[in-house]
């Protein structure tokens, strides 16, 4: 759907019944708890949840579309997944107000979330409601605008002085060789008499040592991997799982395999040897160091601080093994470099339709060592086979192939249903003019009033008990779309406007879409940012298309079934 200004409403869009203005806003939810408010058990994400839907549920004028948490994410930047699917929508237009808890749930960062408030929201029409903050940028003048800014230079001072305290006091902490990780190793468990001490875990160290053993064995990580998973082990992940541990990776309703990535981070992390390696990762907001990873001379190296579940010989042999592995595997990747190699354009877009992983794009090599082929394939099929996902796979060419053709076949829709309107137009233009005007005009306008009067009595229907939300719901749909309706045939009339404002912007957009992308030959990243919404895989290797701006290309095909039934 077209986004409206909100500074220059359309005319023919606007409807004013007689109780107060009564504008029905797309409302999303937003809620966001940090990682340390997880850990101090503030409060929970479910109670801002409950508290924005009492709010909504107590003003019928905001429908909820959607609810965004993101939990365990800090403030201090808006790289969280939640709010950038949020921010999505916002620019879809599929959402025209989002509320708030309060002005530190979007971010704590004063400028960016400045930025928001001031400049991207009212760009796109939004309304922002924080309500422990009582602002709403519907109802708020210059002194709110700048309580605003006062409470976001608050909320940004307060991020950065409590990062400050907090990584002054960690760093002394990894010093004195305290353990500071949120959730204990796998393989230990935290004190429960110093949370900052590890303890051999009876259930898992065993598990541990095993892995050890069968890698100094020689066994390949993908056989551990494989070894642990037939014996139904559960993962670090899966274990944390178990013990109701909330985490961000764990929130998925699949069971959690081991995998690669979980045997190589064990089969090198000295914790194993009773040391500690620490700051590994850093983020300092007060002094403007984003998340990184320092290199490893900076790491804080404390020996001696727990117990030790490896001795230094069976550590040492498995490092030996893990580094000739290493080299085998980096000369093995250069060893075909006279092939030719490709990048996945597809990104994050394409996907799995049974796992939702995003599709891995595998270079293979011909017998005769001539030759490189190149297919997408579900990679925790392509780890864990059938425990895991479905089989599925698609050779890049094909793949490349089908998404061009159906680029394509897409233009070639909008340009036939562009001509097809262009037509109708003139042909209701040619009959509008041939009419007597003034009767048709008195018609439409007394048709208006009553439609915007049966409007107003909906609303006081529904304050005095004699319509339920849902009928109050259906009703108000159908009026305002029969008030657009015959408003547009006014326009159209009056000889002031033949087509809506929506399909207008519509058929622009395509058209500039058709304009610089109808003759492409190949795909790019380019192209795909712009027409690919998202792409799926199927279990019988169909391929799901999902195209960007749909609500704009729906626009001028509903317009063009309209003109039809009119010009008939």
């Amino acid at each position: 759907m077209a986004r409206k200004s909100r500074k220059t409403p359309e005319p023919a869009m606007q409807i004013t019944p007689q109780e107060p203005e009564y504008k029905i806003y797309k409302t999303a939810i937003y809620a966001r708890l940090s990682r340390e408010d997880n850990l101090n058990h503030s409060e929970s994400i479910e109670n801002q949840v409950s508290l924005l839907e009492r709010y909504v549920n107590d003003r019928p004028y905001l429908h909820l579309v959607g609810i965004f948490k993101d939990n365990g994410f800090t403030g201090t930047d808006f790289n969280r997944p939640e709010w950038q699917h949020l921010m999505e929508l916002v620019r879809n237009g599929e959402v025209n107000c989002i509320l708030v808890k309060d002005l530190s749930r979007p971010g704590r960062n004063y400028i960016e979330t400045g930025e928001f408030l001031e400049k991207i929201f009212p760009f796109f029409g939004i309304r922002f409601i924080a309500v422990n903050d009582g602002f709403d940028t519907e109802t708020a003048e210059s002194n709110g605008q700048l309580s605003v800014s006062l409470s976001n230079i608050i909320n940004d001072y307060y991020a950065k002085d409590i990062s400050r305290k907090v990584s002054s006091a960690l760093r002394i902490k990894m010093e004195n060789g305290k353990y500071i990780g949120s959730w204990e190793k796998y393989g230990y468990l935290k004190d429960p008499s110093d949370k900052n001490h590890l303890v051999i875990n009876p259930d898992t160290a065993p598990i541990v040592r095993m892995i050890y053993e069968w890698r100094s064995e020689g066994m390949s990580y993908m056989g551990i991997n494989s070894n642990l998973n037939d014996m139904d082990i559960p993962s670090p992940g899966q274990y944390k799982a178990n013990r109701g541990i909330v985490t961000n990776n764990n929130q998925k309703d699949r069971k959690i395999l081991w995998n690669k990535h979980i045997i190589t981070d064990i089969l090198r992390d000295i914790t194993y040897l009773g040391h500690l390696a620490q700051r590994k990762t850093t983020q300092c907001l007060y002094a403007g160091i984003p998340y990184s990873h320092p290199a490893m001379q900076d790491w804080i190296l404390v020996e001696n601080t727990h117990e030790a579940i490896i001795e230094p010989e069976l550590f040492d042999k498995v490092q030996r093994i893990n580094r000739a592995a290493s080299a085998t595997a980096k000369f093995n990747s250069h060893r075909y470099d006279y092939l030719p190699k490709a990048n996945n354009v597809y990104g994050k877009k394409f996907t799995c339709a049974d796992c939702g992983a995003v599709m891995k794009l595998v270079r293979s090599i011909s017998r005769k060592k001539d030759k490189a082929y190149f297919t997408y394939k579900c990679p925790n099929f392509a780890e864990h086979g059938s425990r895991a996902c479905n089989a599925k796979r698609i050779r890049k060419a094909d793949l490349d192939e089908a998404v061009l053709t159906a680029i394509k076949a897409q233009f070639d829709l909008f340009l036939d249903k562009q001509e097809t309107l262009h037509r109708l137009l003139k042909v209701k233009q040619a009959a509008t003019k041939k009419k007597d005007k003034s009767s048709e005009v008195r018609s439409l306008k007394n048709k208006i009033e009553h439609k915007k009067a049966l409007f107003s009595g909906l609303y006081r229907d529904l304050r005095d008990g004699l319509l339920d939300e849902n009928d109050y719901a259906e009703a108000r749909e159908v009026l305002t779309k029969e008030i657009h309706q015959l408003e547009i045939q006014l326009a159209e009339i009056l000889g002031t406007n033949t087509q809506s404002k929506e399909q207008v912007e519509g058929e622009k957009f395509w058209s500039d879409l058709a304009k610089k992308y109808y003759e492409a030959q190949s795909i790019t990243p380019e192209l795909v940012e712009a027409m690919i919404e998202s792409m799926q895989l199927d279990q019988d290797n169909s391929l799901r298309i999902q195209f960007r701006y749909m609500d704009e290309f729906k626009t001028v095909l509903d317009t063009v079934e309209i003109l039809k039934k009119e010009v008939a």
